[in-house]
């Protein structure tokens, strides 16, 4: 076996058993991927070897050990763009019922890296490492932002979106649209778009060079709607964007230089 396919099958491995919801065993592992039952031992021996993996000691069934969770904590550490959204989340979430959140595109979805719980009794749950919808979400429609029309589209493909509930947009043209009335203001919406009962308002991040490489995000519930405009939270979301932005080394010129950009794309 070579060393690139024994790398994919044992990252394979760790994904099974981070979408499990309980251990798995060493046949239950090898019936998922889809391969034998002696390879998959010796690439948890491996795996556990490292801290990787771990055997409940009552059943023998494996889990994710404690040494992924160091590796997550080195991100954490050490991830510029972790480290300057950090407080700027964190004060984001003790204002009002926000919940506030990091993230990044990864392909056709995006990918917390940060999520901030706000006090208030409706929590919106969701963890680094989790993926969410590009189309449905505030977050996802910022980091979309940062695209021409035409790499939207090709992103999103031609078939209908995910309907998630019964306002979600479904055509990646009308989302185009979306995404083309969002740039000028600067934040995106998603209103009852993912999650019934739940507004959230985003902005991109952007490096250096003008380029959106991140998005932040609030979410709260409907219900806080009354003592909230969404004009005014949308800019506390881009104020906070802006000096994420900056922290990173952006200045203003850059993001209306990738404006004349996307236009002429």
């Amino acid at each position: 076996m070579s060393g690139s396919l024994s790398l994919e099958r044992g990252l394979s491995v760790l994904k099974a058993l981070k979408d499990s919801d309980e251990p798995l065993g060493v046949r239950e592992i090898a019936r998922r991927l889809e391969l034998s039952a002696p390879a998959i031992q010796r690439l948890l021996n491996t795996l556990a070897d490292h801290g990787y993996v771990e055997q409940a000691e009552d059943t023998r069934r494996y889990r994710i050990g404690h040494g992924v969770l160091v590796l997550a904590q080195h991100v954490l550490r050490k991830d510029r763009l972790i480290g300057i959204a950090e407080p700027e989340l964190q004060t984001l979430a003790s204002e009002n019922s926000f919940n506030a959140f990091l993230g990044v595109r990864r392909n056709a979805v995006a990918l917390y890296l940060l999520a901030i719980q706000s006090r208030s009794p409706v929590v919106i749950r969701s963890s680094p490492g989790e993926t969410m919808a590009l189309h449905s979400t505030a977050l996802g429609k910022a980091l979309l932002t940062g695209l021409s029309d035409e790499s939207i589209g090709d992103v999103l493909g031609e078939a209908p979106l995910d309907k998630l509930t019964p306002r979600t947009v479904t055509d990646p043209g009308q989302l185009i649209s979306q995404i083309q009335a969002a740039r000028p203001i600067g934040y995106t919406t998603s209103l009852d778009e993912n999650i019934l009962g739940v507004i959230s308002v985003g902005a991109p991040v952007r490096d250096a060079t003008g380029k959106v490489i991140a998005a932040i995000s609030v979410a709260y519930p409907r219900s806080v709607g009354p003592q909230l405009e969404i004009a005014e939270v949308g800019e506390r979301v881009l104020a906070a964007a802006l000096r994420i932005s900056t922290g990173l080394g952006f200045a203003e010129g850059n993001a209306r230089e990738e404006k004349d950009h996307l236009h002429v794309l």
